[in-house]
């Protein structure tokens, strides 16, 4: 299912952007003896200093017939109001209403913040399909997603 999904999604996004990286992550427990598996998927909108990238995480569920997917897409928020981080989530929510907005901040001292960031997400599980008419909906939906990930990476960086 990994395998499937990570050349499906690799074909759809390439439409909409760059895939600038993936990554085959496994780990297995010492302490309940499982093995998990991850994919990641480094897109962007184009190949370029101070753009956004779009992290995407393809995990493997227990099943093994279906696997979440999910997006985040970074941005440094030093400076950045309020405001500015409000409209950045509307404008993504335009596109992908069930989006959602984290964010991080990262003390030394109390008071004195040395690093902020927003963080927009998605997520959702597909199955590994049974038939031609599964295979199509699921090309469809991952259509669909890399296209919404390449209008959220051309909104651009948050000012």
């Amino acid at each position: 299912m990994l395998s499937y999904l990570t050349e499906q999604l690799n074909e759809s996004l390439s439409h909409h952007g760059v895939v600038t990286d993936v990554i085959l992550r496994s780990e297995h427990s010492l302490v309940e003896e499982e093995e998990t598996r991850e994919v990641e998927i480094r897109f962007m909108e184009r190949e370029e200093e101070g753009k956004p990238e779009a992290k995407i995480y393809l995990s493997l569920l227990p099943d093994q017939e279906s696997c979440e997917v999910e997006a985040e897409i970074a941005y440094a928020s030093e400076g950045v109001s309020d405001d500015a981080a409000a409209r950045l989530w509307e404008k993504a929510r335009a596109v992908i209403p069930e989006i959602s907005l984290t964010e991080k901040k990262r003390y030394l001292e109390p008071g004195k913040c040395v690093e902020s960031s927003i963080v927009l997400d998605t997520h959702f599980i597909v199955q590994m399909p049974a038939n031609e008419e599964e295979a199509g909906a699921l090309d469809q939906l991952l259509e669909r997603f890399s296209a919404d990930l390449g209008e959220i990476l051309r909104i651009g960086t948050i000012r």
